[in-house]
């Protein structure tokens, strides 16, 4: 279909009354040392990878709304000036109907900008365009950048950016951010180039009224200047937020004249948010016209990949068999790097610290016995991570899992909830912290509640290292299929608890959701390490602080008798401190399946994180079943550890193609060869009582940052009972489990 070129709309006059406060706003971004930049967009411009590009920040990019849900600032140096650039949460509206765009209209009020960067999606104008007139109402200098261009050329689109500019009186430039193309000069352009504009000319009777309104707060020298024409228009829209604030920051005189104008508004029959909300839409859709004179309707390639992946029938399963995609790539390509790390490398370690602390007994023996089984087993899964970060950055920001979310809106209505809670779920994945955090999308209190409660079902990565171990142990040949169950059971425990709390403590408070699709895209390579790198990091980060301390103090633990008459640094486990602790409660477990201490006592520090859980249980039986490591030359190391290295690689490489095989249980038998961790386990554990420790693994408390982060986001009392009920839930069902298994296997 074929759109002819409109006329266009005849320039607007607009004068607004508080117009030299708009150039005392110009020129003091011309004298600013420091200039401040706001980025304001709608979700899925691509917002936050521009910022990426522009200012060589490593934030978080996401292909839904609400992953940048509060404000952040990156500093860089533009010639001879600093600019601190702030990028802000996507918003559809400054209308705050979402904590994005509460967000985002605080900060164009208090944070008191130079310039407002505003992002669009080029082949989305008219929609886009809403958010860019309402952000002219705020008469700080603007410039556009028309971001995606080459996705809208690949529709078919031909846009206009001159056209445009002329039109709105502001500097339009084109980027396609993720390939860094025409960010350089953008900067530049925004701090040399920004102007006023020329937005939306209401009906008269509302410009009147605004003006009356904005004549009235040029008196009220706490109201910024620049907000006064924006803060006039959401006052006559009945913006309830802006009221309260205003009421309770002494402006309530203001208010009630804003009410006296509305109400003389509604006696001549107008009503002034429909009036302001056409005007603006009417205004969108010319400047759409202008800048794309000819529409080309194309069937795109997402169009035609949708009609698989969100088909009612097939988008499920395709979605599960992803999903085992990922876990299948992940123990292929990581596992022989595990089993190096855990092994050759760390015997190597061991053996250079004995060397070089041979004088040294007791440091010698913290490092050899503690340090190095303890964090060296969990540094092990450093790989696997790495592996699972970046196939899971892949489908984020190709664009799939906002397709996931899409799929599971109609289960999340069942459970009362809408589509965007799966987001958040999604998220804690990666970890639980953060995810509990990005629930203030959800527009209900009771909903935010309820998603943070379930939210510790969802199997976080630093579970995934017990996972590995343990189906490296008992199910070598079926190894991914084990990890896919977990995160799977994971899910389904969460949505029957979900479904148990909204019908009875968490009702729901009705809710409308607005998912947006954005198109397909090919991520970038560089932006793909940068997200896997950076989470893994993270995990590492945790390896040398939360797990080191963790694992110092068990072995001091495991060092210190309980009974007199022993020395310290040699009883033996099973006597030590931890031990005796360990044994007083390992009864609770015996009906699981794994009483023995050893077991039971490593779920203790996973509270502090999980990945202690193999921290401990590494330092537990490889300090119990491994003889003293002898001291390794430097040389001889470099050459065991390099010859290791080179095994690793060939051995994952031999089984890569093994990850697109069909679903053979052959593809995972790179734990033929087994870690000394994987061979203690499989020693230890049945198959049976095996997935019953991974069961309340993946039901337990995950950890105490996750009980803080719900304690600070719904208060102690709703962080307790998701504690009591997780602990009760982990207990019961790794008891159905092990009396399952035990029949069956």
């Amino acid at each position: 279909m074929t759109v002819p070129h409109p006329p266009a709309p005849p320039e607007l006059p607009l004068t607004p009354p508080d117009e030299a406060a708009c150039q005392a706003t110009v020129a003091r971004l011309q004298a600013a040392a420091q200039p401040r930049v706001v980025v304001v967009g709608n979700p899925n411009t691509g917002k936050t990878t521009l910022i990426n590009a522009v200012a060589g920040t490593n934030l978080k990019v996401g292909n839904w709304a609400g992953v940048t849900v509060e404000k952040r600032e990156a500093t860089l140096r533009v010639g001879d000036r600093t600019v601190q650039l702030l990028d802000l949460p996507g918003a559809y509206s400054l209308s705050p109907h979402t904590p994005e765009e509460l967000v985002t209209r605080t900060a164009l009020l208090d944070e008191n900008p130079d310039v407002i960067l505003n992002v669009l999606d080029a082949g989305n104008l008219e929609r886009n365009l809403y958010l860019t007139l309402q952000l002219l109402d705020f008469r700080v200098p603007l410039v556009l950048t028309l971001n995606l261009i080459d996705e809208a050329r690949d529709k078919g689109l031909t846009v206009d950016a001159a056209a445009l500019s002329r039109t709105l009186g502001v500097p339009v430039l084109e980027t396609v951010a993720s390939r860094a193309v025409g960010t350089a000069g953008l900067l530049p352009a925004a701090l040399g180039g920004a102007t006023l504009g020329s937005g939306v000319r209401y009906p008269d009777a509302i410009e009147h009224a605004v003006g009356a309104l904005t004549g009235r707060m040029a008196g009220l020298p706490t109201l910024p200047a620049h907000a006064h024409r924006s803060l006039a228009l959401s006052l006559l829209e009945g913006d309830p937020s802006l009221r309260g604030r205003l009421n309770a920051t002494g402006h309530a005189d203001l208010v009630r004249e804003a009410d006296a104008v509305v109400a003389a508004l509604n006696a001549q029959g107008l009503d002034p948010l429909i009036e302001i909300a056409e005007a603006r839409y009417a205004r969108a859709s010319d400047l759409a016209r202008v800048a794309v004179p000819q529409v080309h309707a194309r069937r795109t390639f997402s169009e035609r990949l949708d009609a698989l992946t969100l088909h009612p029938v097939w988008g499920v399963p395709i979605f599960l068999a992803l999903v085992l995609l990922v876990f299948r790539l992940t123990f292929s390509v990581a596992a022989p790097f595990v089993d190096l790390i855990g092994g050759p490398l760390q015997e190597t370690v061991a053996g250079w610290a004995a060397a070089l602390l041979a004088g040294v007994p007791l440091a010698r023996d913290i490092v050899v016995n503690a340090i190095v089984p303890g964090v060296g087993t969990v540094l092990s899964f450093v790989p696997t991570l790495l592996v699972l970060y970046l196939a899971m950055s892949f489908l984020e920001d190709s664009g799939y899992m906002a397709r996931a979310a899409f799929l599971a809106d109609r289960l999340m209505r069942a459970l009362g909830l809408d589509g965007r809670a799966f987001i958040p779920l999604i998220l804690g994945f990666g970890c639980n912290v953060p995810a509990v955090s990005a629930t203030r999308t959800l527009e209900h209190h009771s909903d935010r509640v309820l998603v943070s409660m379930i939210m510790p079902f969802m199997s976080c990565s630093a579970r995934l290292p017990v996972y590995v171990i343990f189906a490296a142990a008992l199910f070598p040949h079926a190894g991914s299929w084990i990890v896919w169950s977990m995160y799977l059971l994971g899910m389904a425990v969460a949505f029957v608890f979900a479904w148990l709390l909204r019908r009875t403590a968490l009702k729901p408070g009705g809710s409308g959701v607005l998912l947006e699709l954005p198109p397909y895209r090919f991520p970038a390579w560089r932006v793909l390490w940068k997200h896997g790198w950076r989470r893994t990091a993270s995990f590492a980060k945790r390896a040398r602080t939360t797990v080191l301390v963790t694992v110092a103090a068990v072995w001091f633990l495991l060092a210190i008798p309980a009974v007199g008459g022993q020395p310290f640094a040699q009883v033996a486990p099973k006597d030590s401190v931890f031990g005796v602790a360990a044994q007083a409660v390992s009864p609770l477990f015996a009906p699981l399946g794994f009483g023995n201490w050893q077991a039971t006592g490593a779920l203790v520090p996973g509270f502090v994180a999980k990945e202690v859980v193999v921290g401990t249980l590494g330092q537990i039986y490889l300090g119990e079943q491994a003889a003293p490591p002898a001291p390794l030359g430097l040389l001889d190391g470099v050459v065991q550890a390099g010859a290791a290295t080179w095994a690793a690689v060939k051995a994952s490489l031999v089984a890569l193609p093994t990850v697109v095989a069909l679903p053979s249980l052959g593809a995972d038998t790179s734990a033929d060869v087994k870690s000394p961790l994987a061979s203690a386990l499989a020693q230890a554990f049945t198959p049976a009582s095996g997935l019953a420790y991974l069961v309340f693994v993946l039901l337990y408390t995950p950890c105490i940052v996750t009980v803080g982060a719900i304690a600070q986001e719904h208060g102690r009392k709703v962080a307790w009972i998701t504690v009591a009920y997780q602990l009760v839930t982990a207990w019961a069902l790794a008891f159905l489990t092990y009396q399952v298994a035990r029949a069956l296997l």
